[in-house]
């Protein structure tokens, strides 16, 4: 249903159980959406295996994967598990990889003290494997001797960086495909974060995280989605993100409905509507919708029923 080259997709949700994967992506794929984001939150669901199960079980869905943190598998092998699933399922899989979530790295004792580096040659390793190179380097944290895909993909697939701040966004930049911003950027957040890009190389793709919460009843909707993006903005994770929507670094600024209705995708059918539009105008690619509220898969089908429509209309 990609509208003038922009596409809309849904996020899949860790809360949900992984038998529920074969369902939810065929929902996804008939209810019009053009993708279907997995996640590897820590404890969750494996994401490449959920990745495998949602391509497996659809016919022309993207099923993208953001995000697989850089430093608990190896290179190499996971560039084997990315080749086979673009071999099996062509132009279907877009993998992106982030440094992990600290908390959950020290956890499983796996936090580096040089985060960008790693996510940097990381990336850069996996998309060389994947464009059939033989490797014989000595890096910092990634080292292969003499190793080549045997399976090298035909299709090779875009290998995106989750990340938000300026030396995360050089590094996507410079050794990735794109980038997946989380679910706290206002349109000029995304301008910004393309611009950062863009200064670092790329012409990469840009996928963007937004919070649905939709209903008749506008105020109530956004009544659902304020906390969430709140709760981020204040946080102190994604400083950068805040500062551009010019609530200061700390997210202590005034949060106003018109402002959180460009970073959620929140209200009335046309209110959310307006929302992915604004976003895909500002440089996204894709628009990924986080369904929340009491019954987020009615939300995912209220959406497609009622605001993907005004979607393929003119503005």
């Amino acid at each position: 249903m990609s509208v003038d080259g922009k596409a809309i997709g849904v996020r899949w949700d860790p809360r949900w159980r992984p038998e529920e994967v074969p369902a939810i992506a065929r929902a996804v794929e008939e209810l019009g959406y053009d993708e279907l984001w997995m996640v590897e939150d820590c404890f969750s669901s494996g994401g490449l295996t959920t990745a495998a199960v949602a391509l497996a079980s659809t016919s022309r869905l993207v099923v993208g994967l953001g995000l697989l943190p850089a430093g608990v598998r190896n290179a190499a092998i996971v560039a084997m598990e990315i080749a086979t699933l673009a071999r099996t399922f062509p132009g279907r899989f877009v993998p992106a990889f982030g440094h992990g979530v600290d908390f959950w790295m020290q956890q499983i004792d796996q936090r580096s003290e040089s985060r960008l580096s790693l996510l940097e040659e990381t990336v850069g390793t996996v998309r060389s494997l994947l464009a059939g190179d033989r490797l014989d380097t000595e890096g910092r944290h990634v080292t292969m001797r003499d190793v080549l895909l045997e399976h090298p993909p035909k299709i090779v697939p875009p290998v995106l960086v989750g990340t938000t701040g300026p030396k995360g966004l050089a590094v996507a930049g410079r050794a990735s495909d794109g980038v997946v911003i989380p679910e706290v950027a206002c349109p000029a957040a995304v301008r910004w974060a393309r611009a950062e890009m863009d200064r670092a190389g790329s012409t990469g793709r840009t996928v963007v995280y937004s919070y649905l919460s939709m209903d008749d009843d506008g105020e109530a909707a956004v009544a659902v989605a304020r906390p969430l993006v709140e709760n981020w903005t204040r946080s102190g994770v994604f400083p950068d993100m805040a500062e551009q929507a010019g609530l200061g670094r700390d997210g202590s600024g005034v949060l106003h409905d018109a402002l959180l209705q460009s970073i959620a995708t929140a209200g009335d059918a046309r209110a959310c509507a307006a929302t992915v539009r604004g976003l895909w105008d500002a440089g996204g690619d894709s628009v990924v919708l986080l369904p929340r509220g009491t019954d987020p898969r009615e939300q995912i089908e209220g959406f497609a029923k009622r605001a993907l429509p005004l979607l393929r209309k003119d503005p």
